[in-house]
């Protein structure tokens, strides 16, 4: 059977296969992945417009009958809670329904914090991460139980080198060529969906019961900080105040009590 091909037909045809392709990779990259609401999973301290409290966690330990009780707060009065900005956490940690002859030491406690956004690009970028414990060669680690609190404070860092890498990927994508690294602005994380800090910690804990050796069990806990949202900027010799919703979008608040 012999085909005849009219050449005219086949370039029309290609043509808009072409418009086609491109129209869907221009609607693949238009398009971006919604990432799920961090504050409906786990307890959120909003640092625009509450104490700097939330109420206190009580979290299983591996194995055991009793809990660990788990405070976090923040300083409102210090500063604002922003990405770019050194920033700290207090924690409280004691114990509830200890056995009255069990006792417990926490050998380390390691944290990881990171950025939270609307879209997928800046979501779960790693910001800092913290260990903390007992220097000390007399004693397991830090004594805690119903009665005994530990109190710590982590610092967290706003923009190491590591955290400037990270999160220059996700301002540029992960795409071939050169990807400018530099420290980026408060406002720029906010228009690209940045809203919170997620903050997870693992709790190494010795327990020791009665006259028997330690043994090593382990918890953790997340908790959410919700940054500032109000970003000041200078225009044509005044200031102005925009807030930003986690859209990325901002209107201007200036003057607003």
């Amino acid at each position: 059977m012999n085909l005849k091909i009219n050449k005219k037909q086949l370039k029309k045809a290609l043509g808009a296969s072409m418009i086609i392709m491109s129209t869907a990779v221009v609607s693949g990259c238009d398009a971006k992945t919604v990432t799920e609401d961090v504050t409906e999973i786990y307890s959120t301290i909003d640092s625009n417009d509450e104490s700097g409290k939330i109420d206190p966690q009580v979290v299983d330990v591996a194995g055991e009958d009793f809990k660990l009780v788990i405070e976090n707060s923040i300083d409102k009065a210090d500063k604002k809670w922003r990405i770019t900005s050194n920033k700290q956490i207090l924690t409280k940690i004691n114990t509830k329904g200890l056995p009255a002859d069990t006792e417990v030491w926490i050998d380390n406690i390691h944290t990881d914090t990171y950025i939270i956004s609307t879209t997928e690009e800046m979501y779960g970028i790693k910001q800092d991460s913290m260990d903390d414990h007992s220097h000390s060669e007399q004693v397991l680690g830090f004594p805690i139980s119903d009665t005994i609190s530990y109190y710590g404070y982590n610092e967290i860092e706003g923009q190491d080198k590591d955290f400037i890498e990270g999160s220059s990927y996700g301002f540029n994508g992960y795409s071939s060529g050169t990807i400018e690294q530099r420290r980026h602005s408060e406002s720029e994380y906010l228009e690209e969906t940045v809203y919170a800090n997620e903050i997870s910690s693992v709790y190494d804990l010795w327990v020791q019961k009665g006259n028997q050796k330690p043994y090593m069990t382990t918890a953790k806990s997340t908790i959410v900080v919700l940054v500032c949202n109000e970003v000041k900027k200078e225009e044509d010799g005044k200031v102005k105040v925009y807030r930003y919703d986690r859209n990325g979008e901002y209107t201007e608040v200036t003057g607003e009590k």
